[in-house]
Parts: structure tokens; sequence; C-alpha cells
């Protein structure tokens, strides 16, 4: 296995990890992922694999798996927002008259 096939699998466990922790209401720092992520294109792109459609194909899956983390993401911040207003409006009902 190449280093980059390793590199891209390490990849895709990260954002697994991180579409799990979201599951989980948690937040994440996709930092470390971005980086990893450039850092691979880079190498590829100066010292191409030998097994490129293996690649291809990892990178391929590796962008499904980015964008379903990206929707998590959006429902997640959607969902906080809902929340947020939730509390809002719960609050402003609370209130004693006169209090605002």
């Amino acid at each position: 296995m190449s280093e980059a096939l390793e590199q891209l699998n390490d990849v895709t466990a990260m954002i697994a990890e991180a579409r799990d922790a979201v599951s989980d209401g948690e937040f994440v720092d996709l930092s470390e992922i971005q980086a990893r992520v450039r850092n691979i294109c880079l190498e590829i792109q100066e010292n191409p694999p030998d097994d490129a459609l293996e690649i291809e194909s990892k990178i391929v899956s590796m962008i499904k798996d980015l964008n379903a983390l990206a929707e998590d993401l959006k429902n997640q911040q959607r969902s906080l927002g809902a929340d947020v207003i939730q509390n809002a409006v719960h609050k402003a009902y609370k209130m004693p008259k006169g209090d605002n």
C-alpha cells in the first residue's frame, strides 16, 4: 500500500470520527483534517503514485465523506440556531411585565 493511500485511509477515518462527534452534538475542529488533505494533494501532485486508480477512487470516496460531514455541520448549525431562538422566545415569555 502506498503512503498516499495510507494517508487517505487515515483522513477518511478522521472524517468518520468527526461525523460521529457531530452526530453526538459535539463541536469539531477540522483544521487537522484540512491540513492533511492539503498535504496529501500536494504529495500526489509532486510524486504521482503508481496506484493512481486506487488513489483516485479513495479521493472520490473522501470527497463524498467530506460533503456528508459538511451537511452534518450545516444541520448542527441549524439546530443550534433553532435552539437559541427557542430559548430566547421562552425567556421572553417568562419575563414579568415591565422588565423588558
